[in-house]
């Protein structure tokens, strides 16, 4: 975050401050989610720039307010729709990529590190023993103590000669990998939520370009495209009633 916070802006979309919402958000992750980190940037700056271009409009005097209004919000829509629009767009979908490639890599299989004999006794050993409970235990304790033979033995195999399911086999498969790739995995948690950051803030970004745009507060009757009372009148209407006038203009 800048040492000076503009509260004219959602902290929600403070580039700073939503990077530091993401648990793995460090030097090693940076990079991976760099296009979020330059969506959120974008936007954030947009959006003072348009809170900045209707504090200007008010010195046009050759604008009332109703055409100030539709002059701020014709530089907003400009803006989103050529800049920060776009890059949430893709942000969101190269973060994605980078998910579901990610994904297939914690749960790919695995090659036993042991002899083919070695690798049997121990697939038959897990076999034997008397439920998926035990079994599980087993390989979590080969898990945590680094024994990366006895787990690549049990996951280099059909889950059947090991005692387990295929189910369990692909969970067994992620254990595995966050366990010996640590850094994929990292990487992967990292992206996971600067992914759900752009996809789950878009709203909060719509409402934040509405709100620096405004209306025009009004004490008689308006309605809104329902019908109901709304007591202020929007670019949309006063765009609707624009363009209407000029039907009779028109060459």
């Amino acid at each position: 975050m800048s040492d000076e916070i503009d509260t004219r802006v959602s902290l929600d979309l403070d580039p700073e401050a939503a990077m530091l919402t993401i648990n793995d958000y460090d030097d090693d992750t940076a990079s991976y989610v760099g296009p979020a980190k330059l969506a959120f940037t974008e936007a954030f700056s947009s959006l003072r720039a348009i809170h900045d271009a209707k504090a200007a409009v008010v010195d046009d005097p050759t604008l009332n307010e109703a055409g100030q209004l539709l002059k701020v919000d014709d530089f907003a829509r400009n803006r989103m729709l050529a800049k920060v629009y776009p890059l949430w767009d893709t942000a969101s979908s190269s973060l994605n990529a980078k998910v579901e490639a990610w994904e297939k890599e914690m749960t790919k299989d695995v090659v036993s590190q042991a002899s083919q004999m070695i690798s049997g006794e121990i697939r038959a050993h897990f076999k034997a023993l008397a439920n998926d409970g035990q079994r599980h235990a087993a390989f979590r304790q080969a898990i945590e103590s680094g024994d990366q033979v006895t787990a690549s033995a049990v996951l280099g195999a059909p889950a059947m000669l090991s005692g387990f399911d295929e189910e369990m086999k692909a969970l067994l498969l992620r254990e595995y990998h966050e366990r010996f790739n640590p850094g994929l995995a990292k990487r992967l948690r990292a992206v996971k939520q600067a992914r759900d950051l752009i996809d789950g803030r878009m709203g909060v970004l719509k409402k934040e370009v509405a709100k620096a745009v405004g209306t025009i507060k009004i004490k008689g009757p308006s309605f809104d495209i329902h019908g109901k009372y709304s007591g202020e009148i929007t670019p949309a209407q006063l765009r609707a009633q624009r363009d209407k006038s000029n039907k009779p203009f028109t060459v």
